[in-house]
Formats: C-alpha cells, structure tokens, sequence
C-alpha cells in the first residue's frame, strides 16, 4: 500500500467567484453604474459566515478591475453573479472572463501517514474502516481555528495587492503528476510547502480547487505587502520540482485592492 496512488484527502471551504471586467468609461450610464456597484459592495463586504466581496484594480492586459467573491453555496455564488448581471452596475462593466472554484486545503502528508497507519493495522484504503479513519480526521480537522481560517479566508488588512492566476499539474507521458504514488506527490509538496512558509507575514495565499468547474485544475489567489514579493516568491517556487517538472501556468493577473467607499471613484476614472 505505500506505492497507492491515490487523491489526497481534502477539505472544501467558501465557494469563489472570481469575475474580470473592462470599463466602459463612456458608457451614458456611467454615473449609475459606479453608484450601483458602491452599494452592491457596501452590502457584500462583510457577511460573517456568509463570505465577502471585494474590488481590484487590475493593472495590465485587457481587463481592468476583478471582482472576488466567497459565499457558502453554489447557488449563493449565482445569485451574487445574477445581482451584477441586473444592477445597474453592468451597463459599464463589460466581462471579459471569470473563474469558478472552491477554496480547498489539500492534506498530501496527513494521508500519506494514514496510509501508513492504516497499512499497520491492516486496513485497506477500499475499506469500511478506511473511510471511518478518514472521516474521523477530517472531522478533527475542521473543526481547528487555523483550518477554518484557510477554509473561509478574508482579505488580510495589510496586505492590499492580489496576484491570481489558474494552474494544473502535468498529464506527459514522462511527466504525469497522476501516476506517482500519493507518498511521492507529499515529498514533493512539502518541499513547496517548504518555500512558501518562507514568505510568511508577506503574502497570504488561497488555494482553491476547479477541477470539474473550470477549464485549470487550481486557481490560486496571492495577498502580498509588497507586489515584488508575487515575483520572488514565483520566481523561487519554479525551481521546486513540483512546479519545474509538474506545474503549468494561465495566465497571471495582478492589482491592489479598492476601498468600497472609494468603488464610485475607481470606476468613474
């Protein structure tokens, strides 16, 4: 059973939607649509349990700001889509892509050390006690603050520049990230753990998921302090052969975070 390949175990938090926009500054309705989506983020900015929105300036590229929202559900997540398309907000914004996902916190090592556990005990991961042994870990789990946390992220409050950008891991014949053995897949990830534990207190990061809601098989969401730490810490996680030999990359977008009480302003220019 050390050679299982197998998914690792992972928990699921907040649905996300990232949504990317031109403005139309010469849109007639241009005053209305800046005062549309001020209320619209006066509302979301803050819904306790039921996640966040928020706005970004994106800089470069054929988008200008990106919308970011968390909701518990798929189905609060379309209405959130639904409002933007019926407010008056929508007459300036013209879409130019989005992203669908669900904030995910992959265990690669913990399953690996219950792989282990279980081979000493005879368990077979097909089993009935298999899937009470890991029920029971998830369980646990979640229900720590540091987990919940990653699960249901919010914007660090000294932290105002984003990088997003979707990723898969390769499928080559030579260089199929799905055939190595889930103990193989958790070195590999603990050493690109390893990395980014590095920028600790500079950039925050959200892995969530999308496999099965959209075309990459990740998205990531960076927060830095400093917008020169999205291209150190890349930069240096290249060399982690998780990214060198299994990793590709979208496309990367990159800004800082509007105020809501300064939205009107950003969209009017």
């Amino acid at each position: 059973m050390s050679n299982y390949v197998a998914a690792p175990l992972v928990l699921d938090g907040w649905f996300v939607l990232h949504q990317f926009f031109r403005i139309d500054r010469f849109s007639p309705g241009l005053d209305d649509s800046a005062r549309a989506l001020t209320d619209l983020l006066a509302r979301w900015e803050e819904l306790g349990e039921g996640g966040w929105s928020g706005l970004y300036r994106i800089v470069g590229g054929e988008t200008d700001v990106m919308l970011m929202h968390f909701r518990p559900t798929l189905e609060a997540l379309g209405e959130v889509e639904r409002e933007v398309q019926r407010s008056p907000a929508a007459a300036a914004l013209v879409p130019t892509g989005d992203y669908l996902s669900v904030v995910e916190l992959g265990m690669y090592g913990a399953t690996a050390a219950l792989l282990r556990e279980a081979e000493e005990a005879g368990v077979t991961p097909d089993s009935a006690e298999w899937d009470a042994m890991t029920a029971a870990y998830l369980e646990a789990e979640r229900g720590k603050r540091y987990v919940d946390e990653r699960l249901h992220p919010r914007q660090p409050d000294d932290m105002p520049y984003v990088c997003f950008y979707p990723m898969d891991k390769r499928r080559a014949p030579d260089q199929n990230w799905y055939t190595l053995t889930l103990p193989e897949r958790a070195a590999l990830m603990v050493d690109h753990g390893s990395t980014g534990r590095q920028y600790a207190g500079r950039i925050s990061q959200i892995i969530s998921g999308s496999v099965g809601f959209d075309d990459w098989e990740w998205a990531v969401t960076l927060f830095a302090v400093d917008p020169l730490d999205f291209k150190a810490l890349v930069t240096e996680m290249r060399y982690d052969n998780v990214s060198s030999v299994y990793a590709e990359f979208g496309s990367f977008r990159v800004g800082h975070r509007i105020a809501t009480e300064d939205a009107e302003e950003e969209l009017l220019g």
